[in-house]
């Protein structure tokens, strides 16, 4: 799963330059206008001869490091005087925005891949500036202090990626308090829905809500070149039994379904587990803005279902929705078992 953002020429010239030059310690790297661009290098402290001179290195890096700011650190690891290793670490601060926290993770192995794998010895992902910048993480990671076990080596590059966009969906679910974003874009409160994205919203689809009728269908998605929430579909005099034959099995869509012979709307968000990684992060962390938008044009969303397949929208599910059953019959305790022989 990539996220489609690839290496600048400039990253490409800067690395070359990195490599082959032994008195420079680290090449910062981050994403700006969706390429991988360098940063300027940070040369060694020391003599760059031994591996000690690595550790004496270390505090330099906070010059680079941000709370809440992901980066890439390409880092030189000397081995003795004539030789080194090269290092990939992926710092993404768990208390990072969603969308820079998904889209550096889903850009990871972009990065080492255009690169050229061959050419680093080991990656590392990190969370906190102590992995990065303690004496004993680099150890542990060494496996100095973890039995021979490296911990990079305990979950791989995909797990990675997926726990990172799954921890960054179950935050745009729970929402956060207004904060920048850094790309494209900020979160904050909007109309009791808690996060959401700052994104722009085509007219066609505040139309397609503001006209909704019992029965109707209107579907929206994230339009990825452009970053702006578009209509996708609108339809009327839809069946509950045929809602999910209009949605798409693909592609990601935010889906407002007014239940014939009612006044509930129902946001269904659907995310099918074979879209691209982007589609996730911007849909993931974009569907509170929807419901706001959908909210200003007028319609009350009583009722919000998540799926990963459209089929899994039936008619049973959107009728205990809108139409929870009230009478589940006499309540009855749980019955001790009998004793042989009674």
């Amino acid at each position: 799963m990539q996220s489609g953002i690839s290496v600048s020429s400039e990253l490409q010239a800067a690395f070359t330059g990195f490599s082959s030059d032994s008195s420079l310690f680290c090449l910062p790297v981050t994403i700006v206008s969706e390429s991988l661009t360098a940063q300027d290098p940070i040369p060694f402290s020391g003599s760059s001869t031994s591996p000690e001179d690595f550790f004496t290195s270390l505090p330099q890096l906070s010059s680079v490091l941000q709370p809440k700011t992901p980066i890439y650190l390409l880092l030189r690891r000397p081995i003795n005087a004539s030789s080194s290793t090269l290092v990939a670490l992926t710092y993404i601060p768990s208390n990072a925005p969603v969308r820079p926290k998904m889209l550096f993770a889903s850009t990871r192995s972009s990065l080492v891949r255009e690169l050229g794998t061959e050419k680093f010895a080991t990656t590392v992902f990190a969370t906190e500036e102590d992995e990065i910048l303690g004496r004993d993480a680099w150890r542990e990671r060494d496996g100095e202090l973890a039995g021979g076990v490296r911990r990079e080596d305990l979950m791989g590059e995909k797990e990675r990626e997926l726990e990172a966009v799954r921890r960054a969906e179950a935050e745009a679910r729970s929402g956060t308090p207004q904060r920048d974003i850094g790309i494209g874009g900020t979160f904050g409160p909007g109309s009791g829905s808690g996060m959401k994205i700052s994104m722009p919203v085509d007219e066609a689809a505040k139309t397609a809500l503001r006209e909704l009728q019992d029965g109707g269908l209107v579907q929206l998605t994230v339009d990825i070149p452009t970053e702006t929430i578009k209509l996708a579909d609108a339809q009327t005099s839809v069946d509950p039994g045929s809602v999910s034959t209009h949605i798409s099995s693909t592609s990601p869509r935010y889906s407002f379904y007014h239940y014939p012979g009612s006044d509930v709307v129902v946001f269904v968000y659907t995310c099918p587990t074979g879209s691209s990684i982007k589609e996730r992060m911007l849909h993931a962390s974009s569907r509170r803005t929807a419901i706001t938008v959908a909210e200003n044009e007028g319609l009350k969303i009583l009722k919000k279902i998540e799926a990963s397949a459209s089929d899994e929208i039936t008619a049973e599910r959107l009728e205990e929705e809108v139409n929870p059953p009230t009478n589940q019959g006499t309540t009855r305790g749980f019955a001790r078992p009998r004793r042989p022989g009674r």
